[in-house]
């Protein structure tokens, strides 16, 4: 098995020399062709949004600005803490790519044009809400309840609120 090994931006990978590929956790760097591959649905167009606001990006997990997040609602997070937005006013959009791919310097490991962008067939909207969950409590013998915030999927009803708002995806 071969052993594990840092780029220079510090992201840990594993060398396949045969096929002469950096394999990381969730893309492939194709050396020869300089070609930066994500997972099949790793890569995501976002698009958050409410009545004041509108950001649209693709998320490509540890490279580009998202160097440092492999989980894309944490940096969602961390983006509305960033631009001082409440977390429950917005509507959070994700389509999943099934094929994602850029150009890359080798010697810099930055991002370069895109090369490749094929949506996959599921787009997901969320809201930051607190949802009740029961589970069962194996001391007390019965089903226990506790509220708990998160990202949550919601229905289509509730999704087009913001109607005139045109994805751009």
């Amino acid at each position: 098995m071969s052993k594990l090994k840092r780029d220079i931006k510090g992201r840990e990978y594993i060398f396949c020399k045969e096929k002469n590929v950096m394999e990381y956790a969730c893309c492939n760097l194709w050396i020869k062709e300089k070609i930066l591959s994500f997972n099949k649905y790793e890569g995501a167009a976002i698009e958050i949004f409410n009545k004041e606001v509108t950001n649209y990006f693709t998320f490509t997990p540890q490279f580009g600005r998202f160097e440092g997040f492999t989980d894309l609602f944490n940096y969602i997070e961390f983006w509305l803490k960033e631009n001082e937005i409440i977390f429950t006013s917005v509507y959070v959009s994700i389509c999943e790519l099934s094929a994602l791919s850029f150009k890359i310097d080798l010697d810099t490991m930055e991002l370069g044009e895109e090369n490749e962008r094929i949506i996959g067939s599921e787009c997901f909207t969320y809201r930051y809400i607190e949802k009740e969950k029961v589970f069962f409590d194996q001391d007390k013998n019965k089903d226990v309840s506790a509220k708990e915030w998160g990202w949550y999927e919601v229905s289509c009803e509730e999704e087009y609120e913001y109607e005139d708002i045109d994805p751009q995806f």
